[in-house]
């Protein structure tokens, strides 16, 4: 299934990347991990995985910030709310 936060407004939206950063953004919900985290977790290789995270951070989608000596990645919650912006869903709460 894909998820809304996949959909990114800075690159063109393919099924097959919506799918990994789909996977990416399920596996981020449980917590920040690193690329070779986040890979190990996904079966797809860390390139695939830097690819997405630079993309989805142009977006605000996911950050990064260093604990020691790993860089660590994290859902942000701008996505989905540039989303239901962009969709007109703001302020519906209830709906």
């Amino acid at each position: 299934m894909i998820n809304p936060k996949a959909y990114l407004r800075s690159i063109k939206n393919v099924e097959k990347g919506l799918r990994v950063r789909s996977k990416i953004i399920d596996i981020l919900s449980k917590g920040g991990l690193s690329v070779g985290e986040i890979s190990r977790r996904s079966g797809m290789p860390p390139t695939r995985i830097r690819y997405h995270l630079r993309n989805m951070k142009v977006d605000g989608v996911v950050k990064k910030h260093r604990a020691g000596k790993q860089v660590v990645w994290q859902l942000t919650g701008i996505g989905q709310a540039s989303l239901e912006e962009m969709l007109g869903l703001e302020g519906h709460e209830g709906s």
